[in-house]
């Protein structure tokens, strides 16, 4: 079950929040796109959003809902699944007047887990219509809650595109560390040694540990923590920046375990370093779904020598 998908409050209060964007005026693009997703992803979704639209009987709603059109709308039943319409649209009813109120309706959900398995990527929509997308072998808690939006990040990578609701910060905890955003889009990449954090659009507050100071990181902006320490920022060009989204991997004077972590998580075979060979300096651009390409390379570059076994392969140094 997907997280758009767990609960019909849950449904509700997503189609009332597209609502109330579209009685606002016209979306901007990233809205679009999490528009059509939304629309696309459960028959449901429709039924509910035409019900509410149906229920607030606005012209000017309908012409700007016209606007966008989605093969999801263009093939809609209206007829309501699995409760009755008339339950439906009061419901609706009660949702768009305390909308129009000004009442923040947020009915808080038990926190819930997503992951994904090696070789497997995500997205996924929240109930805020903020849009998760997962690497490989990651995993993620959600916790939303009427005054708060608290995702706790494992190992792996994730890139969060944040609705904006400044009444309810969006924070990723990372153990001690953590990342708090109101609406802005970045990318986290933990493995057991750091955390890499990038800002692609807005900004975001970064703390190393609880006691630790605050750091704003803007766009175009990346930081490292690392044994509960802030690196230096550092700039990066965000058009030409490479990360696991492009199914690539580039680095610059990173450790050989550094390299490891991220391939492991994208290939089915296990590679670990031999004695002596985790702290490595390794450069160069990879495909994470590539092993063999990769081995091949490091094997020519740094002289390494390969040991298979059925708890997979082993780089060691050439004798």
């Amino acid at each position: 079950m997907t997280d758009y998908q767990r609960t019909e409050p849950d449904i509700y209060e997503q189609a009332a929040s597209w609502v109330e964007k579209l009685a606002a005026g016209e979306l901007d693009s990233l809205s679009k796109r999490r528009f059509s997703h939304w629309l696309d992803a459960d028959p449901q979704h429709r039924a509910v959003l035409i019900a509410m639209v149906e229920t607030w009987n606005d012209p000017a709603l309908n012409q700007l809902l016209a606007r966008y059109p989605s093969r999801s709308l263009n093939r809609l039943n209206t007829k309501w699944p699995q409760i009755g319409f008339a339950s439906a649209a009061a419901f609706s009813l009660v949702l768009l007047a305390g909308l129009y109120l000004g009442v923040a309706w947020r009915p808080a959900t038990a926190p819930y887990e997503l992951h994904t398995a090696k070789a497997e990527s995500r997205q996924q929509q929240l109930t805020d219509g903020s849009v998760l997308d997962m690497a490989p072998d990651t995993q993620l808690t959600v916790n939303f809650t009427t005054s708060k939006r608290q995702v706790v990040q494992g190992l792996g990578a994730a890139y969060f595109a944040v609705e904006k609701d400044k009444q309810r910060p969006f924070e990723v905890r990372l153990g001690q560390a953590s990342v708090v955003a109101v609406g802005t889009e970045f990318t986290i990449d933990q493995d057991p040694d750091l955390i890499d954090i990038t800002v692609y659009e807005g900004a975001v507050q970064v703390q190393a540990s609880a006691a630790g100071p605050n750091l704003l990181l803007k766009a175009g902006e990346q930081v490292r923590i690392s044994n509960h320490q802030l690196s230096d920022v550092r700039k990066v060009n965000l058009q030409q920046l490479v990360d696991w989204r492009s199914g690539w991997i580039e680095i610059e004077n990173e450790s050989l375990a550094y390299l490891l972590h991220r391939l492991n998580r994208s290939g089915s075979t296990t590679v670990s370093a031999g004695p002596g060979l985790d702290q490595l300096r390794v450069a160069g651009r990879f495909e994470l779904a590539n092993i063999s390409q990769t081995l091949q390379a490091l094997q020519q570059t740094y002289d390494l020598q390969l040991e298979r076994s059925a708890q997979g392969v082993r780089l060691v140094r050439s004798p």
